[in-house]
């Protein structure tokens, strides 16, 4: 599943850079805001907990933040993987996030990359929590990388590409749950 999600970033990246326009670079300044939405393969293990690799669903991904500079942002991101797990003689969604502080830096005007470090959870998807037991949040330590490309830009609005690995654990009844996720997704962003 990496495999493949690599490989359709770079597809992605390649045909979106064969599109050169001439027109006016996107000017960044202010408060930013962004989304994202898109596919993860997710490898989780515990100690009381068996290795496993799903693919899922990748949300919510949002990002709030300001642009220091024309071509640096500091921003809160909250990145967001789906995976099912059984507990209690049920299968349910969950939730590998997080609250992460990071850095995301332009290398050019339309690619860019991002780096941050912050606080790593295990959560209850809310649309599948049935009683008050099941809204078990648990936290621990995370880390993410990513890459972008922002294939189309007007005004103050960009649509791009991602790229993003998320390593973190979390403190569960099951032991220490670690975690990496690596996505492939299509973001939104206003500046």
């Amino acid at each position: 599943m990496r495999s493949v999600l690599v490989l359709l970033f770079i597809g992605f990246f390649f045909a979106a850079t064969a599109q050169s326009s001439g027109k006016k670079p996107l000017e960044r300044k202010g408060f930013i805001f962004g989304g994202a939405v898109g596919i993860s393969s997710v490898k989780l293990s515990a100690p009381n907990f068996w290795a496993e690799k799903q693919g899922g669903l990748s949300i919510p991904n949002l990002k709030f933040g300001a642009m220091i500079s024309p071509r640096t942002a500091l921003i809160l991101y909250l990145p967001g993987t789906v995976y099912r797990y059984k507990w209690n003689d049920r299968e349910r969604d969950r939730g590998f996030e997080g609250i992460v502080p990071s850095v995301q830096y332009w290398v050019g005007d339309r690619f860019w990359l991002l780096a941050g470090a912050g606080l790593g959870m295990d959560a209850p998807a809310f649309y599948d929590i049935k009683n008050e037991t099941e809204r078990k949040f648990y936290f621990g330590g995370t880390a993410l990388a990513g890459a972008g490309y922002e294939i189309l830009q007007r005004g103050n609005f960009a649509l791009d590409l991602q790229g993003r690995a998320h390593f973190g654990n979390a403190n569960t009844p099951d032991g220490n749950r670690k975690g990496v996720a690596f996505s492939l997704l299509l973001g939104f962003n206003f500046y």
